[in-house]
């Protein structure tokens, strides 16, 4: 999760947020399960973001989640894993990653804060699918309007152990790919979806990328997938194959697959520096 300054002068089409729910805590598998694509993206044994499954060995997040904050080099693939459903110890099902895709416009150090904000977007190639009769991706759906009501599923720095649900909270502006959302995050939910409901599964139609301050409250900032996630599934199905393979028999302990001893926060990038 990155702290962000944007200059919002010029946005159009901002309204106020009304009626959002509170942060629902999924703490049984019962909770859990319709949600369970979600899980926890635990990153080099030193923090974690938040990821979607959309399909069964791919997986969403934030482009950003995916740099050393203080070397700014990209972590190998062999040092990410996924846990979906992760809730106090337990799991719907756990997958190290084979190789992953950034959005080609996401370059940093090369491109300027607007267009890494935009390309804030990756997929996580797992090593090996996960069922579906133990967790079911997400589909996607059309982006959402402002004013519309979307839930967002987060881990957190004060939620770690446990996935939160916010149904609903609002999109207050938007402007080209990016919104601002009155959904609660902080450091950790980076990469977490953003749901629209238009039948009975949600749907996801962006992820987000950032917090900020607006008009003296903390937004959420997210990134609208459209064609972009499309970008980087190319990108992925093209790119040079990175693997690191549990050998055969090879079991795992939590604490291994938890990619750390302690679950820790690591702020994914440092902040910006504040406007003048």
């Amino acid at each position: 999760m990155r702290w962000l300054v944007l200059c919002l002068i010029l946005w159009p089409g901002v309204v106020s947020a009304t009626d959002d729910g509170s942060l629902t805590r999924l703490l049984t598998r019962e909770e859990t399960r319709p949600w369970g694509g979600v899980g926890r993206v635990n990153i080099a044994g030193s923090g974690f973001c938040t990821g979607a499954l959309i399909a069964p060995d791919k997986v969403l997040t934030a482009a950003h989640c995916l740099f050393f904050p203080r070397t700014g080099k990209p972590v190998p693939p062999e040092e990410v894993h996924f846990l979906a459903g992760y809730r106090t110890g337990d799991f719907l099902a756990h997958r190290r990653v084979r190789r992953y895709a950034l959005h080609r416009e996401y370059r940093p150090g090369k491109a300027d804060r607007q267009t890494l904000l935009r390309a804030d977007i990756a997929v996580l190639e797992l090593e090996a699918p996960i069922a579906a009769n133990a967790v079911t991706a997400f589909e996607r759906d059309v982006r959402p309007a402002v004013g519309d009501a979307v839930s967002l599923v987060s881990y957190a720095r004060e939620r770690a152990h446990a996935p939160t649900l916010q149904e609903p909270c609002h999109v207050l502006s938007r402007r080209g790919r990016v919104m601002l959302l009155s959904c609660d995050v902080n450091f950790g939910s980076s990469g977490a979806p953003v749901f629209v409901r238009t039948d009975a599964r949600p749907k996801i139609a962006a992820l987000i990328s950032a917090m900020m301050t607006w008009q003296g409250r903390k937004v959420a900032v997210a990134i609208d997938l459209r064609a972009s996630l499309d970008e980087v599934l190319q990108e992925l199905a093209v790119s040079d194959a990175r693997s690191r393979t549990v050998r055969p028999g090879e079991t795992l302990s939590l604490q291994e697959r938890l990619g750390t001893g302690t679950p820790g926060l690591r702020k994914t990038v440092r902040p910006p520096p504040a406007a003048d």
